[in-house]
């Protein structure tokens, strides 16, 4: 039987659903399947014959640590899939795993296919709890169906649009400018009530406390984890600060109270009705 190794990161918990639900539909489709999640890009490698990375699109690409897990692994001749996540269902996304599948193909790794699911953001605005149930469920019948051709093992590459490789190349800039960015990620003092949920769960263990005072690293990939996350809504995410999203969803809300707004009208509608 064909093993399949889901490896994922999800900064704020939408992936991590989607991984979830891609193991369950896959399991049901009879692969056999393990879920390993990545954080700093160090874990162990599992060596199955299939593999599906999973990740947030950030900026139109996928996040550092996921490349640097990618780098490590050893050369094969393995199937390898893309799954990833993102606030709103545009193409220009199309291109995010190049610098990924750039890394694997030198490896020899055969990529056959792409999957991309729409999920709340937990940056630029917030969604409701209703819409971010809608795009849950409708992600979920989506992967019960890529599932089975991921477990049949069929090729389903797509032809990337040049806008979305401009997009890709344009944005280049951004990978090294989250790291300066992390450095100027402040804590404000009068609304934190030392939990250190932020230095536990940070993926990069970027976030420290030394002698009463919060220090932050040139290691962070802009995940918003740890603003979005922070019970007091004590974090400042430094140049990115104004879209900032604190507080996580609700995705057992009514989906039928979801109202889809004036941003990506148009794409929305079409990425709900194609279901």
């Amino acid at each position: 039987m064909n093993k399949i190794g889901i490896y994922y990161f999800s900064g704020t918990g939408n992936t991590h659903k989607c991984a979830v639900a891609m193991r369950e539909a896959l399991m049901k489709a009879g692969a056999e399947c393990d879920l390993h999640r990545i954080e700093t890009g160090e874990e162990e490698f599992f060596d199955e014959e299939t593999l599906i990375f999973a990740y947030p699109v950030h900026g139109f690409g996928a996040p550092r640590n996921i490349l640097n897990f990618a780098r490590k692994l050893p050369d094969g001749n393995k199937k390898v899939y893309f799954m990833k996540t993102s606030g709103e269902p545009l193409r220009i996304n199309d291109d995010s795993s190049e610098t990924l599948r750039v890394i694997l193909k030198k490896k020899g790794y055969e990529e056959c296919g792409e999957y991309h699911y729409i999920m709340p953001y937990n940056m630029i605005f917030r969604h409701t709890d209703a819409m971010a149930t809608k795009m849950f469920l409708t992600a979920r019948a989506r992967i019960e169906k890529d599932a089975l051709e991921i477990a049949a093992g069929k090729v389903n590459v797509k032809k990337i649009p040049l806008y979305a490789k401009v997009a890709y190349a344009v944005n280049v800039i951004e990978r090294p400018g989250v790291r300066f960015n992390g450095l100027l990620f402040r804590v404000k003092k009068d609304l934190c009530v030392s939990c250190g949920l932020c230095v536990k769960t940070c993926p990069m263990n970027n976030i420290s406390i030394k002698d009463g005072k919060f220090r932050f690293g040139n290691n962070c990939i802009l995940c918003a984890r740890c603003n979005f996350t922070c019970p007091k809504d004590a974090i400042r995410i430094g140049l990115m600060d104004c879209l900032r999203v604190n507080g996580r969803y609700d995705f057992n809300a009514d989906p039928s109270e979801a109202k889809i707004g004036k941003y990506c009208h148009k794409s929305y509608v079409r990425y709900f009705s194609e279901e």
